[in-house]
């Protein structure tokens, strides 16, 4: 059984690439100077292929290599779209139809059709421009995927503008907009307030329905970072991942041979059981040693008024007062909230022991430097929203420690990687 995330399978799995897409194409690709397909991190860059935005070489992240390897590959033929027509591709799976090739050439296929057919590029342009003429502009969407280069996606957001629409988004609107709403409900902006270097000081992260070892290892050298340094990592995921119980960075030799322990503490919620968490932590907070109130469940937000220096912000207790009283509303609508749930709904509801809650709430009273990052784990839920605002509200009762950070996976990933397009 494996027990350990990344390691010599990770270096094995770059090799099995190598040789599916040819070693000469490998090679060039991974030192082109390109940020990283899937995270815009981790390799590539105006420093060049194999050393990440901090300058560090060697950095191999195997899902940019994924991604390369895609687009690698040899293009697909004409007679491709003969034999294979509606029906038949619908039976493909994902994977067998990314490894049939690149699509070289435009197709189309008209509403009688039951095969797509390759057309020229001067037709694909006129039919395109055809289209466009007769189109309100208020009726078209403009998408872009991660895939693309930053390049491109500026150059198509602004010929959506200039054709007269602001109808753009991208991979990020799936990923995070639960985030991008979340965050400037409760803080006026909708992408991170944290930088990776911030991170990685960190005495304590918050990892909340991810799994960056599989998803964004980048943030896994970060991870490595943290626990060196002496800090502590909190994984919350309902399914114990192995690479965040002991992963093995490859790009450090210490870790690689003898793996480096990422969760201090795993927590493993109900599917959905994140705010009954968060809430009992926060009632730890609020609570100390007095007794429990009985109640029902309800957490209204606590937003930020003003601009503030956290670093400033006096703290007698585990709870800011002093920028909770300057900086939010709401509070008090929250504490009350927080104080008439019972800790029999908090565990029922959360899955999590009282006392697996309560030393968390511990942890996050004794840190000086928090960080509460989360990824499609939170986001991907009919309260993602929800989630988000109630992290936020945890992170704001000891402002003067704590950030909140959205991590995105894969495809979209900075600041932890890449926060959502509000």
């Amino acid at each position: 059984m494996t027990r350990h995330g990344g390691g010599w399978a990770a270096v094995k799995y770059v090799l099995d690439v190598a040789d599916r897409v040819g070693w000469l194409r490998m090679w060039k690709a991974m030192r082109t100077k390109n940020t990283c397909k899937t995270c815009a991190l981790g390799m590539g860059g105006q420093q060049g292929g194999m050393r990440n935005e901090a300058g560090h070489w060697p950095e191999v992240c195997k899902k940019s290599l994924q991604a390369m390897a895609s687009d690698m590959q040899d293009g697909i033929g004409p007679d491709f779209f003969d034999r294979y027509g509606f029906a038949e591709l619908r039976t493909l799976s994902p994977r067998e139809l990314e490894s049939a090739g690149r699509i070289v050439h435009p197709m189309h296929a008209g509403p009688d059709d039951s095969h797509y057919r390759t057309i020229s590029w001067p037709e694909a342009l006129r039919r395109i421009a055809e289209k466009l003429k007769t189109t309100e502009p208020a009726e078209s969407f403009f998408y872009m995927s991660g895939r693309s280069s930053n390049e491109a996606a500026f150059l198509l957001q602004l010929f959506a503008r200039i054709y007269g629409t602001n109808h753009v988004n991208n991979c990020s609107y799936y990923c995070h907009q639960a985030s991008g709403v979340g965050l400037t409900a409760s803080i006026g902006s909708g992408t991170a307030t944290v930088t990776l270097e911030d991170v990685e000081n960190a005495d304590l992260f918050f990892l909340i329905g991810g799994n960056p070892a599989s998803n964004h290892p980048r943030l896994m050298r970060t991870l490595m970072t943290i626990r060196r340094n002496g800090g502590q990592v909190i994984a919350i995921n309902p399914l114990r991942e192995a690479g965040l119980v002991n992963f093995r960075v490859p790009s450090d030799i210490r870790s690689l041979l003898f793996g480096t322990d990422i969760a201090s503490e795993y927590v493993q919620p109900h599917i959905g059981g994140d705010i009954a968490l968060l809430t009992g932590i926060a009632k730890s907070l609020i609570e100390g040693n007095r007794a429990p109130n009985a109640g029902s469940m309800g957490v209204p937000p606590v937003r930020t008024t003003d601009s503030h220096d956290l670093q400033t912000a006096p703290r007698k207790d585990a709870i800011d007062h002093a920028f909770i009283n300057a900086s939010t509303e709401g509070w008090h609508e929250f504490r009350n909230s927080i104080e008439q749930t019972d800790w029999q709904t908090v565990v029922e509801r959360s899955g999590v022991t009282r006392e697996q809650i309560e030393h968390i709430a511990q942890l996050y009273a004794k840190s000086k430097r928090a960080v509460f990052g989360w990824t499609m784990g939170i986001t991907h839920h009919l309260h993602g929203v929800d989630n988000v605002r109630m992290i936020v509200n945890l992170a704001l009762m000891r402002a003067s420690s704590a950030s909140p950070a959205p991590a995105s996976s894969p495809s979209a990933a900075t600041a932890m990687c890449k926060a959502s397009a509000a």
